[in-house]
């Protein structure tokens, strides 16, 4: 029986230990969950997007202690919060410690993080045999919060981007994203021509009918926010003429802003070979077909019911406007969305199809919010020097289709706000 003692001893503190493992999960699970609701908050304010609201009633350390409340840990005489679990009287001998705290940098890396340490002391009872009056449970979590590092220089809002016949894209410091939630959301028809390299993520999956093009693609991703969505209300609210009290302009040469601030309105002109400078303002729907050759430095802003239509085999040589002029109508945060902009389109219902010759190239960013556009023949992208972005309602890219953003630096396009948060400890 005496040989028992110990036994029995042995036992109880190892129930006790027990315990104390037991209070080390729930220590755990709050300090991730208080991490990771502060990094939301900073993310938020980082990243404001329209239709989400960031309350900004209280700051990130608020929203991590009420994380931490809610799962029944609490400051002492800290336990108002929202959804709070703490009670407002601990058993004697019971301590709580909540902290959260923001890092510029953690294991050596720099970047935004938020940190939560929680420690519940607790008093010992079978360990005071061990000397020990009282215990510390303690845990820390810490949370990241990061940009998209590479904007997508084609992001498709609605529908899936598809590559078909022997296009080539080009592109590895911006990428490729689909907003569509399907399964074919990035779709590979066919093998033997198609020719990848750039990032590629979807909200929805990939589909592929021969070789391992979806091998690259990151599924099942969180949606890209529009970086242009403010546009579409800013220019839709443009009047024709009050916004535009000079003349308007008709015939088959379109006159800019800076030249006129005349509205094009003709018809369906059909651009012969010139060379553009300025910003342009068409309700007509514009056609490049044939042979011509467009050069120059422009913006193209079809709004109205206006269009553009690019068939045959023009060439074309483009390069965005940096700051594009318009009537004072237009916000200042709404010009500051139009630098870059090379091609803005918010014809709905239409499907918007792009050729050219060899050596053609847009620079700048062309969007199209509201309706398919085709890439096809020898349609190319940027020079060397360019960057060539295309945010579309969905994108396709059939024939021998080239996209060569291998020149485009981190300003050439424009960026989603796009953050996220990771437990990263």
């Amino acid at each position: 029986m005496i040989a028992l003692v110990p036994l029995v001893g042995a036992l109880a503190i190892g129930g006790e230990a027990g315990v104390w493992y037991v209070t080390k999960q729930r220590v755990q699970g709050a300090a991730d969950a208080a991490a990771y609701a502060g990094a939301l908050k900073v993310a938020c304010d980082n990243a404001p997007q329209p239709g989400v609201t960031c309350n900004n009633s209280q700051p990130y350390d608020y929203r991590g202690k009420q994380a931490a409340a809610q799962n029944s840990f609490c400051n002492t005489g800290d336990t108002s919060y929202p959804g709070s679990k703490c009670s407002t009287s601990l058993p004697s001998g019971i301590s709580q410690s909540v902290q959260v705290a923001s890092l510029t940098t953690w294991n050596g890396v720099s970047g935004q993080y938020v940190q939560a340490t929680i420690t519940q002391t607790q008093p010992a009872y079978i360990a005071k045999v061990l000397g020990l009056t009282t215990v510390s449970v303690a845990a820390t979590a810490v949370a990241g919060i990061s940009g998209l590092s590479k904007p997508p220089c084609v992001l498709s809002l609605k529908d899936p981007i598809t590559f078909q016949g022997s296009p080539t894209l080009t592109s590895p410091t911006c990428g490729v994203a689909s907003n569509s939630a399907a399964d074919n959301a990035i779709g590979f028809k066919g093998n033997s021509g198609i020719s990848v390299d750039a990032p590629s993520y979807t909200v929805g999956g990939c589909s592929q009918t021969g070789g391992s093009q979806c091998t690259n693609v990151k599924t099942y991703q969180q949606s890209v926010p529009d970086p242009l969505s403010g546009l579409s209300a800013a220019i839709g609210a443009l009047k024709v003429p009050n916004d535009f009290p000079s003349k308007s302009c008709s015939g088959s040469t379109i006159i800019s802003y800076e030249a006129g601030a005349c509205v094009n309105t003709n018809g369906n002109p059909s651009l012969p070979s010139t060379a553009l400078n300025g910003t342009y303002y068409i309700t007509g729907n514009l056609k490049i077909n044939g042979s011509p050759t467009i050069t120059g430095t422009a913006t193209l802003i079809f709004f109205g019911g206006g269009s553009l239509t690019i068939t045959g085999n023009p060439t074309i040589q483009l390069t965005a406007v940096k700051s594009p002029a318009g009537p004072s109508a237009l916000s200042a945060s709404a010009k500051a969305l139009m630098k870059d902009l090379l091609i803005y389109d918010d014809e709905a219902s239409s499907l918007v199809k792009v050729t050219g010759s060899s050596t053609s190239y847009f620079n700048g960013t062309v969007y199209i919010p509201n309706s398919p556009v085709t890439y096809s023949g020898n349609s190319s992208g940027a020079p060397s020097t360019g960057c060539y972005q295309v945010i579309a309602y969905s994108v396709q890219f059939v024939g021998n289709t080239r996209l060569d953003n291998t020149g485009c630096i981190s300003d050439g396009a424009a960026k989603p706000n796009v953050q996220t948060v990771r437990l990263v400890q």
